[in-house]
């Protein structure tokens, strides 16, 4: 808050910032979870979830770039 950056822009920014780092190869957490759910190999849920990762890249430099997004809610 001393930077001028709000708590709740913060927070949404670190909560898509760590999805997008669950969602990535080769130690995703996420990754991990749905191998063993799903009984698939590791690499075929990699490849299903690349456009999941471009959508929440997206979404991450959107709400970065227009803080609004993230704050619209809150006020």
């Amino acid at each position: 808050m001393a930077q001028g950056v709000d708590a709740v822009h913060f927070g949404v920014l670190m909560a898509v910032n760590l999805e997008i780092g669950y969602l990535t190869p080769p130690l995703g957490l996420n990754l991990v979870v749905a191998m063993i759910a799903f009984r698939e190999d590791f690499w075929f849920i990699c490849r299903a979830v690349l456009p999941f990762i471009a959508l929440l890249f997206a979404g991450l430099m959107a709400v970065t770039f227009i803080p609004q997004l993230s704050l619209f809610l809150v006020r």
